[in-house]
Protein backbone atom coordinates (compact mmCIF):
# COMPACT_ATOMS: atom_id res chain seq x y z
CA UNK A 1 0.00 0.00 0.00
CA UNK A 2 1.38 3.37 -0.99
CA UNK A 3 1.67 6.15 1.55
CA UNK A 4 -0.23 9.37 0.85
CA UNK A 5 3.10 11.00 -0.10
CA UNK A 6 3.99 8.20 -2.53
CA UNK A 7 0.54 8.34 -4.04
CA UNK A 8 0.70 12.11 -4.51
CA UNK A 9 4.16 12.13 -6.08
CA UNK A 10 3.41 9.21 -8.38
CA UNK A 11 0.12 10.75 -9.51
CA UNK A 12 2.08 13.88 -10.42
CA UNK A 13 4.63 11.78 -12.31
CA UNK A 14 1.78 10.17 -14.24
CA UNK A 15 0.03 13.47 -15.06
CA UNK A 16 -2.95 12.54 -12.91
CA UNK A 17 -2.28 15.62 -10.78
CA UNK A 18 -0.55 18.87 -11.74
CA UNK A 19 2.99 19.60 -10.55
CA UNK A 20 1.53 22.54 -8.63
CA UNK A 21 -0.26 20.10 -6.28
CA UNK A 22 3.10 18.69 -5.24
CA UNK A 23 4.52 22.16 -4.73
CA UNK A 24 1.51 23.19 -2.61
CA UNK A 25 1.84 20.03 -0.54
CA UNK A 26 5.56 20.72 -0.03
CA UNK A 27 4.86 24.32 0.94
CA UNK A 28 2.44 23.10 3.63
CA UNK A 29 5.23 21.20 5.42
CA UNK A 30 7.45 22.57 8.17
CA UNK A 31 11.20 22.84 7.56
CA UNK A 32 12.04 19.40 9.00
CA UNK A 33 9.26 17.75 6.98
CA UNK A 34 10.48 19.55 3.87
CA UNK A 35 13.96 18.18 4.43
CA UNK A 36 12.53 14.65 4.72
CA UNK A 37 10.41 15.16 1.60
CA UNK A 38 13.52 16.32 -0.26
CA UNK A 39 15.30 13.08 0.68
CA UNK A 40 12.24 11.05 -0.32
CA UNK A 41 12.10 12.63 -3.77
CA UNK A 42 15.81 11.88 -4.15
CA UNK A 43 15.04 8.22 -3.51
CA UNK A 44 12.09 8.14 -5.92
CA UNK A 45 14.15 9.94 -8.55
CA UNK A 46 17.07 7.53 -8.22
CA UNK A 47 14.69 4.56 -8.52
CA UNK A 48 13.22 5.94 -11.75
CA UNK A 49 16.56 5.59 -13.52
CA UNK A 50 17.04 9.09 -14.90
CA UNK A 51 19.13 9.50 -18.03
CA UNK A 52 20.94 12.67 -19.07
CA UNK A 53 18.05 13.26 -21.48
CA UNK A 54 15.31 12.92 -18.85
CA UNK A 55 17.30 15.11 -16.47
CA UNK A 56 17.52 17.78 -19.16
CA UNK A 57 13.82 17.37 -19.98
CA UNK A 58 12.83 17.66 -16.32
CA UNK A 59 14.95 20.78 -15.93
CA UNK A 60 13.36 22.31 -19.03
CA UNK A 61 9.88 21.59 -17.67
CA UNK A 62 10.58 22.73 -14.10
CA UNK A 63 8.80 26.00 -13.30
CA UNK A 64 11.89 27.73 -11.93
CA UNK A 65 14.66 29.84 -13.44
CA UNK A 66 17.37 27.84 -15.14
CA UNK A 67 20.04 29.80 -13.27
CA UNK A 68 18.88 28.61 -9.84
CA UNK A 69 21.40 26.61 -7.81
CA UNK A 70 19.63 23.22 -7.90
CA UNK A 71 19.25 23.43 -11.69
CA UNK A 72 22.93 24.21 -12.15
CA UNK A 73 23.87 21.36 -9.80
CA UNK A 74 21.92 18.85 -11.91
CA UNK A 75 23.29 20.28 -15.16
CA UNK A 76 26.93 20.06 -14.09
CA UNK A 77 27.08 16.84 -12.04
CA UNK A 78 26.19 13.19 -12.24
CA UNK A 79 23.17 12.12 -10.22
CA UNK A 80 25.08 10.85 -7.19
CA UNK A 81 27.18 13.99 -6.88
CA UNK A 82 24.14 16.19 -7.53
CA UNK A 83 22.33 14.49 -4.63
CA UNK A 84 25.34 15.05 -2.36
CA UNK A 85 25.46 18.73 -3.26
CA UNK A 86 21.68 19.18 -2.94
CA UNK A 87 21.74 17.60 0.53
CA UNK A 88 24.31 20.19 1.67
CA UNK A 89 22.30 23.20 0.53
CA UNK A 90 20.74 25.51 3.11
CA UNK A 91 17.04 25.28 3.92
CA UNK A 92 16.37 28.28 1.67
CA UNK A 93 17.17 26.03 -1.31
CA UNK A 94 14.93 23.07 -0.31
CA UNK A 95 11.87 24.24 -2.21
CA UNK A 96 13.71 24.89 -5.48
CA UNK A 97 15.53 21.57 -5.13
CA UNK A 98 12.27 19.72 -4.54
CA UNK A 99 10.65 21.32 -7.59
CA UNK A 100 13.57 20.42 -9.85
CA UNK A 101 13.76 16.85 -8.58
CA UNK A 102 10.00 16.34 -8.83
CA UNK A 103 10.08 17.58 -12.41
CA UNK A 104 13.01 15.30 -13.28
CA UNK A 105 11.24 12.40 -11.55
CA UNK A 106 8.19 13.05 -13.68
CA UNK A 107 10.23 12.97 -16.91
CA UNK A 108 12.26 9.94 -15.87
CA UNK A 109 9.33 7.90 -14.57
CA UNK A 110 7.35 8.66 -17.72
CA UNK A 111 10.14 7.23 -19.87
CA UNK A 112 10.44 4.22 -17.59
CA UNK A 113 6.69 3.49 -17.79
CA UNK A 114 6.64 3.93 -21.58
CA UNK A 115 9.82 2.03 -22.40
CA UNK A 116 10.38 -0.67 -19.79
CA UNK A 117 7.22 -1.06 -17.75
CA UNK A 118 4.56 -0.63 -20.41
CA UNK A 119 1.78 -3.05 -19.46
CA UNK A 120 4.23 -5.57 -18.05
CA UNK A 121 5.47 -4.35 -14.69
CA UNK A 122 4.13 -5.18 -11.27
CA UNK A 123 5.08 -1.85 -9.69
CA UNK A 124 2.13 -0.82 -7.57
CA UNK A 125 2.89 2.85 -8.26
CA UNK A 126 2.61 2.32 -12.02
CA UNK A 127 -0.93 0.97 -11.74
CA UNK A 128 -2.70 3.86 -10.08
CA UNK A 129 -6.27 4.55 -10.92
CA UNK A 130 -7.85 7.97 -10.67
CA UNK A 131 -9.96 6.88 -7.71
CA UNK A 132 -7.13 5.91 -5.32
Amino acid sequence: MLSPEELLLNKIAQNKLPLEDGIQWYDSLNEEQQKKATYHIMFYLSQSGPTPETIAQGIDEAPIKKTMTPVVIFQKNNLSLAFQKISKLPATEYRKSFIVMLSIFKASDTLRREKWCKGECSHEWHHLDDES
